[in-house]
Formats: C-alpha cells, structure tokens, sequence
C-alpha cells in the first residue's frame, strides 16, 4: 500500500512536469501575409525582355545573354532576401535553375524519342532542351510568384474607443499605390 506523503510528492513533481514553463498571458499579435509577387514580375519581365532583344537582334552577343540569365535566376531570390525571407530565396534559386534544367533534358528527350534523332542528333536535341527549358522557366515562375513571394506582417490593431471613427486601420483599401522595397 502507498504511502500519502509519498503519494503526494510524485503528484506534486508529476504536476510541476507537466506544466508549461511559460505562462500565456498575452494573445499572440494577429497576423496578415502579404503577396509582393509584383515585383518578383519586373525582375521576370526585364529579364525576358532582354532574352527576347537577344533573340531578335540573332547577334549571338554574349553580354545581353549573360544579363537575360543572370537577371533570370537572381532577381526573384535577391527581391526575397531583401523582404528577409531567406528560406525562400534558396527555393526560388533552386527553383530558377533546377526546373528549367530537369524540363530541358525531359523535352531533349521527348523530341528526339518523337523525331529520331540519329542524323541530325544536334539540332533535334537542341531544339527539345528549348521547349522543355523555356516550359520550366515558366513553371518555376509560377510557383515562385504564387507561392513564395508572400511575407508576414504584423496586422494593427484597431481601437475600440469610438466604433464609428473612420480609421485607416480598421479599412483594407481595394488598390493601394506605394513603394516599399
């Protein structure tokens, strides 16, 4: 038969276990997300502008294709560094380069299965590495600026003195302009 004091004792040590070593006396502040997947678009667009400029001068010139790719594959990641998402500029790099890499050789080897490519192997290969790279880079675009381009911002809280004062806090505007970088 157990004793009461022992009894009581591992109540009391079983009870001091198990409670929370921090008191939750405070609600957590609300939180709101918000997309600036917009500027994750410029950077997309002007980096598709200037493989497009490359593409129709058909000049072959080395720096506008190394500032298409380079503005490609760091834009989206240096625009979610800057709002301090880390975690999400090594997704959108790995993103950037690992899709457009993975569809290429997947439409390199679609074509060729499609086209047999035993004769004139280069161009056909070349050619399915295009389709399947330019599908990959709009696929890893989608799910960059859709997904990841969203931070967390700490929502005020409104007043509750006057219910009937308008105040900016407590309204959602339906088109907001500003900068904010």
């Amino acid at each position: 038969m157990p004793r009461p004091r022992g009894l009581l004792l591992t109540a009391t040590l079983a009870a001091a276990l198990l409670v929370p070593p921090t008191a939750r006396a405070q609600e957590q502040p609300p939180v709101e997300r918000t997309w600036y997947g917009w500027q994750n678009l410029i950077g997309l667009g002007a980096a598709y502008s200037l493989g497009a400029l490359d593409l129709a001068l058909d000049s072959r010139w080395a720096p506008l294709t190394i500032a298409s790719i380079g503005t490609y594959a760091l834009s989206s990641p240096i625009i979610h560094m800057v709002h301090g998402n880390r975690l999400e500029a090594g997704a959108s790099f790995g993103l950037n380069l690992g899709v457009p890499f993975v569809t290429g050789l997947l439409g390199a080897f679609l074509y060729c299965s499609a086209v047999d490519c035993r004769y004139k192997a280069t161009r056909d290969i070349s050619t399915g590495a295009m389709i399947g790279g330019l599908a990959g880079m709009l696929t890893a675009n989608v799910i960059d600026v859709a997904f990841l381009a969203v931070e967390k911002v700490e929502s005020p809280t409104p007043s509750v003195a006057n219910p009937f004062a308008l105040e900016a806090a407590r309204y959602r505007p339906l088109f907001q302009a500003g900068w904010q970088f």
